[in-house]
């Protein structure tokens, strides 16, 4: 892996294909045939490109989550399996959402380390968000690339003391009950992902 310094919170918004002709699905369709091919874990290296130093330096964005949830703690010991876990993690409606937009690819991780499915139990500070900035800066991901954050908890802490520009989606996760903007809705993130990524 280019002896890039990536970490278990690691991956990338690469995820299994649909067969069947996805293009001129509704965006509902398009997440529920990303579910029915969604692997759980397994991350599709096929995918990556074969120079990944070089991959990163022109990423424009990182997907930025809160931190991994227990299930992670049952993946196997290889790389790129955070956001890519168990069906029930519903990272499949994330892989549906981001397809066909700038976002398609882009590094992904998370905020905290701590493994803790309830989101709750997790405190985020300062020294979070420059622990990650450090991180991409090592990985190589440029000052310019835009962190993308996944739920409002991740955007407030990112916005507040991120160097970064910062922008915001709704987390995918099936425990989502949020209202308004902050709910997940398939026609509505991907309709967001494209229009803030022109």
């Amino acid at each position: 892996m280019d002896n890039l310094p990536f970490t278990f919170l690691d991956s990338f918004a690469f995820w299994n294909k649909p067969q069947e002709d996805i293009e001129q699905c509704t965006d509902a369709e398009r997440e529920k045939l990303f579910g029915q091919a969604y692997r759980p874990k397994f991350f599709p290296k096929d995918q990556l490109p074969h120079n990944l130093s070089e991959y990163i330096q022109q990423l424009k964005y990182v997907l930025v989550g809160m931190n991994p949830g227990n299930a992670i703690a049952e993946h196997p010991q290889e790389p790129f399996l955070n956001f890519h876990g168990s069906k029930n993690s519903a990272d499949y409606r994330l892989a549906a959402a981001v397809y066909g937009t700038k976002l398609w690819g882009s590094l992904m991780t998370d905020l905290s380390q701590q493994i803790q499915s309830d989101s709750t139990k997790v405190r985020i500070d300062a020294n979070d968000v420059q622990a990650l900035e450090h991180h991409l800066d090592a990985l190589g991901v440029a000052q310019d690339a835009v962190l993308v954050a996944l739920g409002q908890t991740t955007f407030n802490n990112l916005n507040k003391f991120a160097q970064r520009k910062v922008l915001y989606i709704p987390h995918y996760s099936n425990s989502n009950n949020g209202s308004g903007d902050n709910r997940w809705d398939a026609k509505r993130v991907h309709s967001r992902i494209l229009t803030m990524t022109k």
